[in-house]
């Protein structure tokens, strides 16, 4: 429970505090019931969220009966505020660890790196809550005098500082590796942050107040709304935008056109995806195709968007684009195409076969058409390519000898 130095039970205003951190418990369990149906927190992402969330919840009801018992005087009162308040405290620190673990796992998807890099990540959080448990002996971070009247004590900035820094550095990790993260992400971080900032500095001075708890479930709820977002629009293989998402962007990008921006699109389509499913199998074929989407993720330009259209079908949309800015991201693309097959790190070497069309504003059907027509006319001269160089070495060999060739 944060309040000023000194405080009185005149002061809480219960009725306020029982509405606030209800509103926040409430939305917590909403969200713990939708999410346990859903079982999303089958993954790592999932399981931090899905803690993060009962944290917020119990740390609700803990804020309200903290309050709820400051100044009174009944038997065990003052056990239970003194209880209560490092019981809070301890869920500040967990709650801002797993923040921060969630934003890491979220950009790289990599438990190693998780095992490798946050046990140091994790002493902050570790020091506060070695020093709450502390509290409950000693006045550490907060004292309650015999009247059972809530007191901080100077050291009580210390949790502001680690709560602070780990969302600072959650905030700083996602803007400098979101960009470098091979996948779009639905993660608004500002939207997530601002209401627990600004609950926290209003409870930080005006005690009596129930923000921090009841602002950490809003952002918490807006954090879910956007995963709800993801589920619908991304598709889970390659972390690419799916066809659900291009219906609605065609909408947008047909009202842009119109207003002469131009747009360019490339259709791109995986040789041989079916003789690579048949031979490899489908854990390989996931890998290419995985492997495909970051490589296209690598080499678009500015606010083109990426789409897997279906099977091994993959589209890119690109926004106020000349042809040679859409020339430039096909040659990006065969450039890293050309770099992943030279590197060893793979035996099923990858091709693709391109088809660029640009937007007339008025017919998306024949859009999509022209692009289609187009990668389908180089993949022919592909499997062309490939079945004489099969057969003519075959033909060499059972051509009739010849006087040229006896000499």
């Amino acid at each position: 429970m944060f309040g000023i130095m000194n405080c009185s039970v005149s002061q809480i205003n219960i009725p306020a505090v029982l509405v606030a951190n209800g509103l926040g418990a409430s939305l917590m369990l909403l969200i713990l019931i939708g999410k346990r149906r859903r079982m999303r927190m089958i993954s790592h992402d999932g399981k931090f969220f899905y803690w993060m969330c009962q944290l917020c919840a119990v740390a609700c009801c803990l804020e309200t009966l903290a309050f709820f018992v400051d100044g009174r005087l009944y038997p065990g009162a003052r056990l239970v505020s003194i209880l209560c308040n490092t019981m809070i405290l301890l869920s500040a620190a967990v709650m801002a660890f797993l923040w921060v673990c969630y934003v890491d796992y979220k950009l790289f998807s990599d438990h190693r790196r998780l095992q490798t890099i946050y046990p140091l990540v994790a002493i902050p959080a570790v020091l506060m809550v070695l020093m709450s448990v502390a509290n409950l002996f000693f006045s550490v971070f907060f004292t309650v005098d015999e009247a059972n009247l809530y007191h901080r004590t100077p050291l009580f900035i210390l949790p502001w500082f680690i709560v602070y820094g780990y969302m600072i550095y959650g905030t700083v990790l996602t803007h400098r590796f979101r960009k470098q993260a091979d996948k779009y992400l639905f993660m608004p971080v500002i939207l997530f942050l601002f209401p627990i900032y600004l609950g926290s500095l209003i409870q930080l001075f005006y005690y009596g107040i129930s923000l921090i708890w009841a602002s950490t479930a809003v952002g918490l709820t807006f954090l879910y709304i956007n995963l709800q977002n993801e589920e619908a629009y991304l598709d889970p293989l390659t972390k690419l935008y799916n066809r659900s998402y291009l219906l609605h962007y065609l909408d947008h990008m047909v009202r842009h056109a119109k207003l002469g921006r131009r747009v360019m699109g490339i259709m791109l389509d995986i040789n041989n995806f079916k003789h690579i499913n048949d031979s490899f199998g489908h854990t390989e074929g996931d890998l290419v195709l995985r492997t495909v989407g970051k490589i296209l993720l690598r080499s678009v330009q500015g606010e083109a968007v990426v789409v897997r259209y279906g099977g091994d079908e993959f589209v890119i949309l690109a926004e106020d684009s000349s042809p040679q800015q859409v020339q430039d991201i096909q040659d990006g693309i065969l450039r890293r195409l050309q770099a992943y097959n030279a590197s060893g790190t793979t035996h099923i070497p990858i091709s693709l076969s391109i088809g660029t069309a640009e937007f007339d504003h008025e017919n998306v059907y024949e859009f999509f058409q022209d692009m289609d027509l187009k990668m389908y006319k180089e993949k022919r001269a592909f499997y062309l390519s490939r079945e004489i160089d099969e057969v003519s070495p075959k033909l060499y060999q059972s051509a009739p000898v010849t006087m040229s060739s006896k000499e």
